[in-house]
């Protein structure tokens, strides 16, 4: 069972109790991989230069108007290479792509090792 650090994506920093930082396990560890695998960019961060780990989502909706054709069609292929890397995920489905304006919703299906699991990512 893989455990990772509990991770505040709004304040971008780690959670700290009592001085040391919070381990997640399970479902709930998955769950913040999977978040940042999305949020990170592939290749960007020396500390992943030569693993494979992120998406390439960036450079497809930061200043480009690709149409939401090609765009949600790239973001589909990048996201479910990105996140069919992790061991305990084997199906990536029900990928659905909204924006409004300058928000980006990402909706995705997820079979796992602890069951199938649906999440909204909002960019």
């Amino acid at each position: 069972m893989n455990k990772t650090l509990l991770f505040d994506f709004k304040t971008g920093d780690f959670i700290i109790n009592h001085g040391d930082p919070v381990t997640i396990t399970g479902i709930d560890a998955l769950k913040m991989r999977v978040e940042k695998i999305i949020r990170t960019q592939y290749g960007l961060y020396r500390i992943y230069r030569g693993k494979e780990y992120g998406a390439n989502i960036h450079d497809l909706v930061i200043g480009h108007s690709l149409g939401i054709g090609f765009t949600a069609s790239e973001l589909e292929r990048e996201i479910r290479t990105a996140l069919l890397r992790d061991e305990e995920i084997t199906a990536v489905s029900d990928f659905k792509i909204n924006q409004t304006g300058t928000v980006l919703n990402i909706s995705i299906t997820l079979k796992t090792d602890y069951g199938d699991m649906s999440e909204v990512y909002t960019f």
